[in-house]
């Protein structure tokens, strides 16, 4: 039989326990050009990669137990992505963290890169690309929505449930940010991150 000793200890644990596998780190790096002007850089997926090749989106990735923090995450991951110098990397801050429509939890690091050449990863990064500042502020982006839906599956006890819908259900609706500059279009995550550090930056 089990106690309630038993169930104060478990769940105790389960407190104790921090699970990493639904947290990462995204790094927005700000670089300068040649005339002094601030620019974010962004990556371009590699075409190899399982989910969502091709993609723009900004250096970042889960959080592995060996961070400290976030920003130890945003910084292990700009380096293995584009083979910088962690001395090169100088953070600025964190944003507030979000819950992302697929349920991760995201911390956004704010930096800048110090250095102009760049060792990409091919297996990750296709290219990089850089937008500058006064781009995304004097641009606003066009809004659209995405619907998230459930539908039961094939061995759903409806027996047990008869009320249950069996098609796709509307579940939610999510804001969706779209950019387009020059040949590129960002857009989901790293749209919504830009749109957070806009309105951090201007508050």
């Amino acid at each position: 039989m089990i106690t309630t000793a038993q169930i104060f200890n478990q769940i105790k644990n389960q407190i104790k326990s921090d699970d990493f596998s639904h947290k990462a780190a995204v790094f927005i790096p700000l670089i300068r050009d040649e005339y002094d002007r601030l620019n974010i850089l962004f990556e371009v997926r590699a075409a190899t990669l399982r989910w969502q090749p091709g993609d723009i989106c900004l250096p970042g990735g889960k959080m592995e137990a060996r961070d400290h923090s976030a920003i130890d995450t945003a910084i292990r991951e700009m380096i293995e992505e584009l083979g910088l110098p962690a001395e090169k990397i100088k953070i600025y801050g964190q944003l507030p963290a979000f819950i992302s429509a697929v349920g991760f939890e995201i911390y956004p690091v704010v930096g800048e890169l110090t250095c102009q050449q760049f060792r990409l990863n091919k297996d990750e990064v296709a290219q990089t690309f850089t937008v500058p500042l006064e781009w995304f502020i004097k641009n606003p982006p066009r809004k659209t929505a995405m619907e998230v839906a459930h539908k039961p599956a094939t061995d759903f006890p409806f027996e047990l449930l008869p009320n249950q819908a069996k098609d796709w259900q509307k579940r939610s609706q999510h804001d969706i940010y779209v950019y387009h500059y020059q040949n590129f279009v960002i857009w989901g995550l790293t749209a919504h991150i830009i749109q957070l550090f806009l309105h951090t930056i201007n508050s």
